[in-house]
């Protein structure tokens, strides 16, 4: 029977649960995988009878290949570990599989780039800009602004702020007594225009930072070593961006503030002239 209606990951995650409760306790194997942050899965779908079904569907599987291949047993291991062990190997083929693709589009986007700086974007753009301004299908009028020169320059400078404040972030989450372990970020010579080009947000910034550190968690056994070290990183780096996100938008209402305090001050001078 076909196991195709689970992806690698919910299978390998799985495996790790029955390792961990034991083939006979398919409440807490189902609890788990309901409750799992990484799973998208509605709840239901993870109920005790799909599981355990899927489960030895697995092994089942996985005893027809030990048959095909006509190899021994592997030193009496348990099923669970062989099991475990073949859906790591192909989680880490579809992870690698998956930051290929994500390499070659970043060296898409990378050339794209060089071409609209050269300037052979120009006439697409335009055309873009006159696409978008058409009517859609509900005759509502769509338009595009282009900034001037003078709200790019705003712009680039607010970005090379927030740029240089970010790295600051990161080289003290990178500091943390625990981060030569785990963190492995991008290096300038494999994609020089990463930060510039992938990373423009707090949020995305976040995003790569947590990754990182749940990815560890995710294939470390929970209660080991490396985990606590993974979780103590997590929380840390978690509540310096917190603390980042707060001075941002506090900066930022500052900003918005000042701006609007020139605007009044230019219409009183207006009115009295």
């Amino acid at each position: 029977m076909a196991t195709t209606d689970w992806s690698i990951l919910e299978k390998l995650l799985l495996a790790q649960a029955v390792y961990k409760f034991g083939e006979d306790n398919w409440v807490q194997i189902a609890r788990n995988l309901k409750h799992h942050a990484m799973l998208q899965r509605q709840p239901e779908f993870f109920n005790q009878k799909n599981c355990s079904l899927q489960y030895y569907l697995l092994v089942e599987d996985l005893e027809a290949e030990r048959r095909l291949s006509k190899a021994g047993p592997i030193q009496d291991m348990p099923s669970v570990v062989k099991l475990a062990r073949q859906l790591y190997m192909q989680r880490m083929d579809e992870l690698k599989s998956a930051i290929k693709k994500d390499e070659e589009e970043f060296i898409r986007l990378v050339s794209e780039i060089d071409d609209i700086k050269a300037g052979r974007w120009d006439s697409r753009l335009v055309d873009l800009v006159k696409e978008n301004q058409q009517k859609d299908s509900a005759g509502v009028t769509i338009k595009m602004e282009i900034p001037n020169a003078t709200e790019r320059g705003k712009d680039d400078q607010r970005q090379k702020s927030w740029q240089k404040n970010i790295s600051l972030l990161w080289r003290e989450i990178a500091n943390h007594k625990n981060g030569a372990m785990f963190m492995n970020p991008i290096k300038e010579a494999t994609a020089p225009l990463y930060y510039d080009i992938l990373i423009k947000t707090t949020v995305e910034f976040e995003r790569d930072v947590v990754l990182m550190l749940t990815n560890s968690l995710m294939y470390n056994k929970e209660g080991t070593e490396v985990y606590q070290m993974a979780l103590e990183m997590l929380e840390d780096a978690t509540e310096q961006i917190n603390i980042f996100k707060m001075a941002d938008t506090t900066s930022s209402a500052c900003a918005h503030i000042r701006k609007a305090s020139i605007v009044t001050k230019d219409q009183r001078k207006s009115i009295a002239e």
